[in-house]
């Protein structure tokens, strides 16, 4: 089925409506082009003045985010104190509601053994505590867990700010990462990989903390506190080496060169041909037949020496040859002149 004439128009006059031109030119010009515009041609739409400070009715909503974002934003998040800070933040606003929850930083803990089981026994009034109110609790109760008392406390404590730190490493990395003026996906592994890295290091050392300060004092909020300052505190360390020594940087740097390598070997590897692969392997082959086999000679005759050495031969003498008797001496005869002829 043709298309009609009408039809056409109408594809046409909906195309016009239905698109706008852009011309970058000065206010004076503007003015007069759009007066004379309307006057002479009849413009199917209005036109309209976009301003330099309204950039984004040039380059969208995109720009202007990204602009946000690449402010304050990014120099936050890649200065040295930046995230840690962030996160002691978050840190100590759940220590100070541990110590509220636990009536203050007078509530002891100690730990007991009856009938084979362990029970931690916190001191002060139950009744003034909103979670813990109770004098005695096993280890592994789940209130206890959920405060962080304890040993296993302490693990969950620590497993859950490891987790946390990985979710705020990895949505930091890949806000870089699109952000970014230019995009490659080893650049965001690589990143991702040595924030998990440094947020494993310093829930470790923070874990090791806790249990220390757990054992050596008997306040319920020590191991909480000392946790929270380790974690910091490394974390700070490990964001300054990483910006002294250009760490994140040297591991995006490998990783792209290795992706770069590995291209370059699969295109050789590509351009070998079958017969050249043949005949290095039935050199190769050979080559490998050939000495083993002089191993296997050399290793023979060198067993053959040992066994059959001269010095472990033993001959019999051999007879020494017989002495003859010593010829007499001819008698001297005198001087015998024949005669002349």
């Amino acid at each position: 089925m043709s298309v009609s004439e009408s039809q056409l128009s109408q594809l046409d006059r909906e195309m016009d409506q239905n698109h706008r031109e852009m011309v970058i030119m000065s206010i004076e010009d503007f003015h007069a082009q759009a007066q004379f515009a309307q006057q002479a041609h009849g413009a199917t739409q209005s036109p309209q003045v976009c301003t330099r400070t309204q950039g984004d009715m040039l380059t969208g909503t995109w720009h202007g985010v990204k602009s946000t974002y690449n402010g304050l934003p990014h120099t936050f998040v890649n200065t040295t104190w930046g995230v840690p800070a962030a996160m002691a933040a978050w840190d100590a606003k759940n220590t100070a509601s541990f110590i509220r929850d636990m009536n203050g930083l007078g509530t002891k803990v100690r730990y007991t053994v009856r009938n084979g089981k362990q029970y931690a026994v916190l001191t002060g009034y139950p009744g003034l505590r909103k979670t813990l109110n109770a004098p005695r609790y096993g280890i592994q109760n789940a209130k206890l867990v959920s405060m962080g008392i304890g040993k296993y406390g302490v693990r969950g404590s620590s497993i859950k700010g490891f987790k946390l730190s990985c979710y705020v490493a990895v949505a930091i990395e890949v806000a870089e990462w699109i952000f970014a003026d230019e995009h490659v996906m080893s650049d965001l592994f690589g990143g991702v990989g040595v924030e998990l890295i440094k947020a494993g290091i310093a829930s470790a050392l923070g874990y090791a903390a806790a249990l220390a300060a757990g054992a050596l004092f008997t306040a319920a909020a020590a191991p909480v506190i000392a946790g929270a300052l380790v974690v910091f505190a490394v974390g700070l360390g490990l964001n300054a080496l990483d910006n002294h020594f250009g760490i994140k940087n040297a591991v995006k740097a490998g990783l792209r060169y290795a992706v770069d390598h590995i291209e370059a070997i699969h295109k050789t590897i590509t351009e070998i041909k079958p017969d050249d692969l043949r005949r290095y392997a039935e050199e190769t082959a050979a080559n490998i037949a050939g000495r083993i086999a002089d191993e296997l000679y050399d290793e023979a005759k060198s067993w053959v020496i040992r066994k059959l050495r001269p010095d472990g031969i033993d001959l019999p003498a051999w007879p020494d040859a017989p002495r003859l008797p010593s010829m007499p001496s001819l008698p001297s005869l005198p001087t015998f002149n024949l005669p002349k002829f």
